[in-house]
């Protein structure tokens, strides 16, 4: 919808306000988010059923993230004005958005992993993949009516992404959560010592992974104008939505393998990598299958301006099938006793990836920074699948990996040869549904389909189930 409603320079506005915020975010929150789920379970007072105030020193390291955010945004307002007045001149006028952008994130990371550790992963997910996006929908609609122009609507997508903080609060209010009385008492120095070491790693990591995700918008930017953001952002979207099942996944994974690691449940870490693993592989593939088999109707769903973009939705569906098919890998390492070593790779990735950007934005420009993304992608992920291998002896991949890859070329190709049809709606549907019911039955007999099959069944059986009450009646 926004391809159609706003400027690509517009968009890329958008998107580059996001990508700075991010940024900044992941510095403001001093690693504190990866503080909650370590520590969380440590600070409670099972007598007294509270956890000693946690929550009030995460708004305190919240007030001083928000400060400094805002100090560093004023420090390098008039290099990022001077570098895109004139190339993109929406972005260098809205810039200063970012400091709201960078205060409710900052908020919002800390409530989010507060909740998290409390086992309420669930409602993050709702307020940001839905609410926050049907909000975004409407300011659209309100474009579309034009009872908004852009001037207007950039205000109301700004407060669209800052609402989640408060939906959050209020959820956290809601379930008698809101413990904000710190108890200085249990905050003896070997703790502090302890949440500061893992707080400073933590921080590594965050603005390491943020930047990671936002570096390549940031480089285009440098090299390019807002209108080539804006196309790179639309394409990019559609390659990430590959990523989309793992997001449910990353917020229960954590808990459950920090807990494992507590109870030293060994067993559960294997269970918890080897399942996600290979079910987000599968589905993955799946997702890329159906993406790759419709990959020309996508220009009919955007404008044909934006087909510049089809090798992006390529290598970041590919980029991002590699990362699905990794599990929970990040927090295998990050919750054991070498979370130390989530940064330094992490740090690698960023000097590979920023490296990767330089040598391929010049020549293929946003191709380029997709391709660089994929190479550090798989570097970054073959490091640390070498290293859990190493120290934990876990290994999820085998042989019917390769099958299913090899078995969805086939389907690709067998599906590419249906011949086409004049209502890209129709045929979109039609090759979605012949991809997945060949991509089924191909796989369902391969022991890494197991959960697949599992979980089919027990749709298959309650649907069963309701028919046969309607019968009854």
């Amino acid at each position: 919808m926004a391809p159609n409603l706003l400027s690509k320079s517009e968009i890329g506005t958008l998107k580059l306000l996001q990508s700075y915020s991010s940024v900044v975010m992941s510095l403001g929150i001093f690693g504190f988010s990866t503080i909650t789920i370590r520590f969380l379970p440590i600070f409670f007072d099972k007598i007294k059923e509270h956890y000693n105030g946690f929550l009030g020193i995460s708004l305190i390291v919240g007030t001083i993230g928000s400060i400094l955010a805002t100090l560093v945004i004023y420090v390098i307002k008039p290099f990022i004005i001077e570098n895109n007045i004139d190339k993109s001149p929406e972005f260098a006028q809205y810039f200063l958005l970012i400091i709201p952008l960078t205060i409710f994130q900052i908020y919002y990371s800390l409530f989010d992993s507060y909740n998290n550790a409390l086992y309420r992963s669930s409602y993050g997910v709702l307020i940001r993949d839905f609410v926050q996006r049907i909000l975004i929908l409407i300011g659209l609609f309100l474009i579309l009516i034009q009872f908004f122009n852009f001037d207007q609507y950039i205000y109301f997508f700004t407060a669209a992404l800052c609402f989640p903080t408060i939906l959050m609060l209020a959820h956290i209010i809601k379930h008698k959560s809101f413990d904000i009385k710190i108890n200085f008492n249990f905050l003896k120095k070997p703790i502090i010592a302890s949440m500061a070491s893992v707080g400073l790693f933590g921080m590594l990591n965050n603005f390491s992974g943020i930047a990671v995700i936002q570096i390549d918008t940031i480089m285009l930017n440098m090299y390019l104008d807002s209108a080539v953001v804006g196309i790179y952002a639309i394409t990019f979207y559609f390659g990430t939505l590959v990523l989309i099942p793992s997001k449910a996944l990353n917020k229960i994974a954590p808990t459950l393998i920090a807990k494992a690691y507590k109870e030293k449940d060994m067993e559960t870490v294997k269970d918890v990598y080897y399942k996600s693993s290979g079910n987000l592989f599968l589905i993955g593939v799946l997702i890329l299958l159906g993406l790759l088999v419709n990959l020309e109707n996508v220009f009919n769903i955007i404008p044909k301006t934006y087909e510049e973009g089809k090798y992006v939705i390529v290598l970041i569906g590919l980029a991002n099938l590699i990362k699905m098919a990794a599990g929970s890998n990040d927090s295998i390492i990050t919750y054991s006793k070498y979370y130390k070593m989530t940064t330094f790779f992490l740090v690698i990735m960023i000097i590979l990836i920023v490296i990767l950007n330089f040598i391929f934005i010049p020549i293929f420009g946003m191709t380029g920074a997709a391709l660089a993304s994929l190479l550090a992608i798989l570097i970054h992920n073959l490091m640390k699948f070498t290293f859990i291998k190493a120290k934990f002896d876990l290994n999820p991949y085998n042989f019917q990996y390769l099958i299913v890859l090899i078995i969805s070329a086939i389907i690709y190709l067998l599906v590419s040869l249906l011949p086409d049809i004049n209502n890209f709606i129709i045929e979109i549907f039609i090759d979605s549904i012949c991809v997945a019911i060949l991509f089924y039955f191909s796989v369902r007999y391969l022991a890494i389909a197991h959960e697949i099959n599992h979980f089919i069944n027990q749709l298959t059986d309650r649907a069963i189930k309701i028919i046969r009450s309607k019968f009854k009646q």
